[in-house]
């Protein structure tokens, strides 16, 4: 049975003339309701079985009568001659149709392709600032062996905290805190320790990096890991 709709474009033919089983009908009839294009040229065909039965052996109004003593099935086959030039046509318009929509498409995805191509690297090859960065290695705490470097980073709305931790704890929570020039301390990020005692983090805080400090690493018990003066 045929259910891709591109091939059931090519049912219009047989199912003019009867040719269908059952399921390819059903599928067409379907597909009929919803394409214009196909109705369209089943307008301009639906004759056709009309013009078959005119071409049997009494003739019709619009065929020009045989010539004497011509067989029938010489009248039948000029008939039937010109049903299947009319739906050889039919098909290769569609298939034209089909091939001239693929090449423009291929066409267009090629264009797209070379534009990003070309466009891609000069977006990325300029020059972009790089954000002020400052980094500063907190010392472990008394007891503690975590190693921890943390990048300041300036940005229009205060400070992004990229925070690189090896060795420490393997559960419970870590959090990271930003005291600020008068003593005040805020969290500026939190999560959970991994099994591996590694872990990379992105906090961020309303404070500009000269309002900043001392960075401190706790656990969620309030434990100092580790802690840097900036």
């Amino acid at each position: 049975m045929t259910t891709d709709p591109t091939d059931l474009h090519v049912l219009l033919g047989a199912f003019v003339l009867g040719g269908l089983s059952d399921a390819d009908h059903r599928a067409f009839s379907e597909h009929l309701r919803t394409c214009a294009q196909c109705q369209t040229e089943l307008g301009q065909v639906s004759g056709l079985p009309r013009l078959l039965d005119l071409a049997g052996p009494t003739g019709g109004p619009h065929l020009s009568a045989p010539e004497p003593g011509a067989p029938e099935e010489v009248v039948r086959g000029a008939g039937e001659d010109r049903v299947a030039s009319l739906l050889t046509a039919v098909a290769a318009r569609r298939r034209r149709r089909r091939a001239g929509l693929s090449l423009a498409a291929a066409a267009a995805a090629a264009a797209v392709f070379a534009g990003g191509a070309w466009l891609g690297p000069s977006l990325f090859a300029a020059d972009t600032p790089a954000l002020p960065t400052t980094h500063v290695v907190a010392a472990p705490a008394p007891g503690s062996a975590v190693k921890i470097d943390v990048a300041l980073v300036t940005r229009g709305w205060g400070t992004q905290l990229d925070i690189d931790c090896e060795d420490m704890p393997t559960d419970g929570e870590l959090l990271l805190w930003v005291v600020d020039r008068n003593g005040r301390a805020t969290t500026a990020a939190s999560w959970r320790a991994t099994p591996a005692g590694y872990s990379r983090v992105t906090g961020a805080t309303a404070l500009r990096p000269n309002e900043i400090q001392t960075l401190e690493v706790r656990t969620g018990t309030g434990r100092v890991l580790a802690s840097a003066r900036t």
